[in-house]
């Protein structure tokens, strides 16, 4: 039984793997389930099997996608010898060079996302709350510093990650330089953390 739940996980990536593959080179919208099944080795009938169709396909690339983005935001949060000012200036420039890279690697993306924003929507809830989350931990070791000043954690957390989510929206990403988009995050953190610090 193991060893058959194994052996459909491992199918399952590889589906995911030719899926992600078709939606970079050509499109969500110009991919059919049968060129998937083409890539994989099987029917069209036998992919069926895994998933439900295209739309759960991409449902899926995304949950891959935000996990990769979590484990690295994660990361960030437990690096050492990090006040929290440096902790969010890293932690918006490791979400904006993921976001980045993935959007050049994916010309295609906005596509994608714009798939997965309407019929999926609760993946884009679960990742807000998951960055949410995080940056709730930057604030929380900010006060224990004594270097913000916050008076409730989550709704501060919420504000803030919605002040940077320029620099998570794969639709901005063609519109500047990597190197503009990094002056700008500087700005926007600087701004940021300027109104969470305790006032003298």
């Amino acid at each position: 039984m193991i060893e058959q739940e194994q052996e459909a996980e491992m199918i399952r990536d590889e589906i995911l793997n030719a899926a992600h593959q078709r939606f970079r080179t050509f499109g969500y919208g110009k991919t059919t389930m049968a060129e998937i099944a083409e890539d994989v080795n099987m029917s069209a009938a036998n992919l069926y099997r895994y998933f439900h169709n295209k739309q759960d396909i991409a449902a899926a690339c995304a949950d891959q996608c935000m996990a990769d983005l979590h484990t690295l935001l994660k990361n960030v949060i437990n690096l050492p010898d990090l006040n929290a000012t440096q902790r969010l200036h890293m932690f918006v420039q490791t979400a904006m060079r993921y976001y980045y890279e993935m959007s050049h690697d994916t010309p295609r993306l906005n596509e994608l996302v714009e798939s997965i924003a309407h019929n999926h929507p609760r993946i884009i809830h679960q990742r807000n709350q998951k960055i949410e989350s995080l940056m709730a931990a930057i604030l929380k070791q900010g006060i224990e510093e004594d270097e913000f000043q916050v008076d409730d954690v989550s709704t501060t957390a919420r504000a803030v990650t919605k002040a940077i989510v320029m620099f998570s929206t794969p639709i901005f990403m063609p519109l500047y330089t990597l190197d503009q988009f990094e002056k700008m995050a500087v700005d926007v953190v600087a701004l940021i953390i300027k109104g969470l610090r305790k006032s003298n």
